[in-house]
């Protein structure tokens, strides 16, 4: 049976001039709705100029920097969505509407196990490299990494391909890590304009999902290895 990626991960990153790191703490997400009041830091906040970082006990991490801020949420074993990434993401948005927002990345992350620890180097060596005597060079195998570039409606698409190992559970198993960006400029000529652009964005992170899903599933590991 053919192998099938395992999103691991979702991050969106809204780019914009001036943000201000100083405000993000626990107090400010939840006075502002953006959190609910029942949640739990996972450590204590970080704020050192230029940076701050507020991780929650369920995993959600957000980090803000003078020119964006990451939202960050790890998926649960057997869960399609993530729970909470893009409504925080928007909630944070409508909050603070006066930042200049530029640009939004969608940035999914998965992984696809393999059932021996060099089948991950062979299927990126058999698939995407073009064969000749420079495999053979040194005392072990050639090993590779892939960065694809794709040209989508309204987005580029970047997408990175490297053999891991992924801990779980005391268990280690040799995968192929797919790191996706969906990068899109924000259009528009004013703030308003491009501020409700990011929200539509924000709003429409599952159809990138999908695109993210189908492109692996259905094209690069359809050329999977027997």
């Amino acid at each position: 049976m053919r192998k099938k990626l395992i999103i691991q991960e979702l991050a969106i990153v809204v780019v914009g001039k001036n943000h201000n790191p100083t405000i993000l703490n626990p107090d400010f997400l939840k006075s502002n709705g953006i959190v609910p009041d029942e949640w739990q830091l996972a450590v204590s906040p970080v704020c050192v100029d230029p940076l701050a970082q507020v991780i929650f006990q369920n995993g959600l991490s957000i980090v803000a920097q003078f020119d964006k801020v990451i939202f960050s949420e790890p998926f649960s074993v057997g869960t399609v969505d993530p729970v909470e990434t893009p409504r925080i993401a928007r909630e944070y948005l409508e909050t603070l509407p006066h930042v200049d927002y530029r640009a939004i990345g969608i940035n999914p992350k998965g992984h696809v196990v393999f059932d021996d620890e060099g089948a991950p180097v062979r299927f990126l060596t058999a698939n995407f490299l073009a064969p000749g005597p420079w495999h053979k060079f040194g005392n072990a195998p050639v090993k590779s990494a892939v960065k694809l570039v794709y040209t989508l409606d309204k987005a580029e698409l970047n997408l990175t391909v490297d053999p891991a190992t992924l801990e779980s559970e005391g268990k280690r198993s040799p995968v192929l890590l797919f790191s996706g960006n969906f990068h899109r400029n924000l259009s528009g000529d004013t703030k308003d304009e491009r501020h409700r652009r990011a929200l539509e964005v924000i709003d429409n992170w599952k159809a990138d999902l999908d695109t993210f899903q189908t492109l692996i599933n259905e094209r690069i590991l359809k050329q999977e290895l027997e």
